[in-house]
């Protein structure tokens, strides 16, 4: 059994991580929500929907290359001392893994969305035409991929929040405060647990 120190002030992630982290925590949400709801609205809002889902899509794309560009000018803090090897190696698989699936989806569905014979509009504001190299007979895979990467980052995502959970309330060892705006921190000290 180890003891685990507690998270210190000093090992909090800064504004900018705290706020792409939860940005892009509600924009993989609401990108996985919309395709959902195209079966109960009216035909004529599907096309809209499904463009919605293409420019959340993209901006999820483009906001997970800035936080991994940030990643590397701001590195995350130190997990707790006394965290087990086992953890520090879940932790980073973890986390490798939601950003490999943060960058797939995208892709795929971009692909996917070329290889339909269908421009990619973000926003209203710009369209990028399907480039010649693309194959249309990929369309059925790449559909594919992206939605089973969509369906996999649910399981990843209800697995980091657990090992958050996990953290705080059974180890308590402070770590979900490292990501919690100051008002959503918890005020109480905490203990050491054993693991």
């Amino acid at each position: 059994m180890r003891s685990i120190t507690p998270v210190g002030r000093d090992a909090r992630y800064g504004p900018l991580a705290m706020f792409l982290h939860w940005a892009m925590a509600a924009l993989i949400l609401f990108a996985w929500l919309l395709p959902q709801i195209t079966d109960y609205v009216a035909r004529s809002n599907v096309p809209l929907i499904i463009a919605l889902h293409r420019s959340v899509g993209v901006t999820v794309l483009v906001l997970v290359l800035l936080r991994a560009v940030w990643r590397l000018i701001s590195p995350p803090p130190a997990l707790p001392a006394g965290t087990t090897q086992l953890i520090r190696w879940a932790s980073h698989a973890g986390h490798a893994a939601l950003y490999l699936l943060m960058l797939a989806i995208p892709v795929f569905g971009i692909l996917f969305t070329w290889a339909s014979g269908k421009p990619l509009a973000i926003w209203g504001l710009v369209e990028i035409p399907a480039p010649a190299w693309i194959d249309p007979d990929l369309r059925d895979t790449f559909r594919e991929i992206h939605g089973l990467c969509a369906n996999a980052i649910l399981w990843l995502v209800g697995l980091h929040v657990a090992a958050a959970l996990l953290h705080q309330y059974v180890f308590k060892d402070g770590l979900l405060d490292r990501m919690l705006p100051a008002r959503f921190r918890t005020s109480r000290p905490h203990h050491k647990a054993l693991i």
